[in-house]
């Protein structure tokens, strides 16, 4: 079986046809580099908003792990202890 799936959504309102497939493509990459991070066996989908297309890459791929962060999708770093 797959790692997980991705699905992402950028709407109209966003902008014209270049912007919003240049957003979908920067998610893309974004996730696909943090792949080893993502749990496996998911499907989820990233809905892309206005503030979004302002941002740069590194924001973006903040902004993008934050959500997978609070979402619970990323795996625990192995060599983190547990807080007692």
């Amino acid at each position: 079986m797959e790692k997980f799936r991705l699905g992402v959504s950028v709407s109209k309102k966003l902008g014209n046809a270049v912007v919003r497939n240049r957003m979908r493509r920067v998610i893309k990459e974004i996730v696909r580099l943090q792949a080893d991070k993502i749990v496996d066996h998911i499907d989820f989908i990233l809905i892309a908003r206005k503030p979004s297309v302002s941002m740069k890459s590194k924001e973006l791929e903040r902004s993008v792990l934050h959500v997978l962060r609070k979402a619970n999708l990323l795996k625990p770093y192995p060599d983190r202890k547990p807080v007692p």
